[in-house]
């Protein structure tokens, strides 16, 4: 996720991410059809097909990702707003701190979780 954010940049990158319960085991990387570096939107059509592909593989739609370019990975206003209810991440590149965070967004309320790598 990390190098599609950086080879994206100055725009934001996005995509799926697929598993099961709270194991996130691959990423869809997504054409931004948005691009700019503040905002990103996702062909619908896009992320239906990748969404069948995910339940004919036994997987399902677990997550979100996308970059803030230049901002910390944090979520926006924006994003507090149109978050789905699923695990979200956002990829800090080329800013003072690069790195990636991942949240619940629910009801407007943003819990922070811990990632952990296996």
């Amino acid at each position: 996720m990390i190098l599609e954010a950086k080879s994206s940049m100055p725009n934001e990158a996005c995509g799926l991410l697929s598993g099961s319960g709270s194991k996130c085991t691959r990423v869809w990387p997504m054409r931004n059809t948005e691009p700019t570096p503040f905002s990103f939107a996702i062909d619908e059509a896009e992320k239906e097909r990748a969404v069948r592909e995910m339940n004919e593989q036994n997987e399902a739609f677990i997550g979100l990702y996308h970059s803030h370019p230049n901002g910390l990975p944090v979520p926006s206003q924006d994003d507090i707003d149109h978050a789905p209810d699923v695990f979200y991440f956002i990829i800090s590149v080329g800013g003072a701190e690069e790195g990636i965070r991942c949240y619940r967004i629910r009801g407007r309320q943003v819990m922070h979780l811990t990632i952990i790598v296996e």
